[in-house]
């Protein structure tokens, strides 16, 4: 099992092409960063105010990843999570397309449909269609990153032929994990996910979540075990914990969602050392 590590990605945090040549020499597999493309003012009531202050600070995803991809060779480059509902289509196609291209192809989108609030400002999309709208939103990109004249007519998105370059390195298209819980949301992103990534802290029995998710893709007609799995622990967890992760089947562990002190960046790397002793243990 690989460990990646998770960044709120402020102008606060450690920088990204400073981070990830940080991760890269201690042996770690992966940086991750998530979005908040905007947050509705009215919807911030109930959120804890160091997270929304955090959240309403992220950098641009692709962007920051732009920049960690070139001061490292080999890390691989995440998002944790992007919210394609959120995007313009073809800018979102193309600007994925570049990233990979420009990194080597060593992108790995982690995907998801936000909140309700977030997504009512960006679309005009019954929240109860989220899903739906998703895997079609991912249909069309899959589309415009394979096909020379892409087309595609689905429900949500629809477009006649047309030209839109460049194509990622990596064909079809960079992996695509599905961020969802619950086991309608994981049945209706099943047929297109090349993996998982759910959270631990969603979870009171990971291990029977992990057997259901196997469950519900052999009900979809996929061979679990050519699916990527990849767990966001939460907090500073234990060696112990970790290893479980890897006996449960999680070929990628996430750090640093939750932990002590997160919001201090001089903690950043002596977190990162703590850890890099188990990089090998774990692989």
């Amino acid at each position: 099992m690989d460990i990646g590590f998770v960044s709120m990605n402020t102008p606060a945090d450690v920088a990204p092409a400073v981070l990830a040549k940080e991760l890269e020499q201690r042996g770690f597999e992966s940086l991750w960063v998530g979005e908040h493309p905007q947050i509705p003012v009215s919807a911030t009531a109930a959120m804890p105010a160091a997270l929304l202050h955090a959240q309403q600070r992220m950098w641009d995803p692709m962007l920051s990843l732009l920049a960690a991809a070139q001061t490292t060779t080999a890390l691989q480059l995440g998002t944790a999570v992007a919210l394609p509902l959120e995007h313009e289509l073809f800018t979102l196609a193309k600007q994925v397309a570049t990233l990979d291209q420009m990194s080597g192809g060593r992108l790995i989108l982690g995907v998801g449909v936000g909140v309700r609030t977030e997504l009512e400002v960006s679309r005009p999309i019954p929240w109860s269609k989220r899903y739906r709208a998703l895997s079609d939103m991912v249909a069309a990109l899959r589309v415009l990153w394979t096909d020379d004249e892409a087309q595609h007519h689905g429900e949500f998105f629809d477009f006649d032929p047309l030209w839109c370059h460049p194509k990622p390195q990596q064909r079809p298209g960079p992996p695509l994990l599905a961020a969802a819980t619950g086991p309608k949301a994981i049945g209706d992103c099943l047929p297109w996910a090349d993996g998982w990534l759910p959270g631990d802290a969603a979870f009171r029995d990971l291990g029977a979540a992990v057997a259901d998710f196997r469950r519900s893709a052999e009900a979809a007609g996929r061979d679990p075990s050519g699916l990527d799995l990849t767990i966001m622990a939460w907090g500073d967890p234990s060696a112990g914990r970790l290893a479980r992760y890897r006996d449960l089947g999680f070929n990628r562990v996430v750090i640093g969602g939750g932990r002590r002190d997160g919001d201090d960046p001089s903690t950043t790397l002596p977190f990162l050392d703590r850890y890099a002793a188990m990089v090998t243990e774990l692989r």
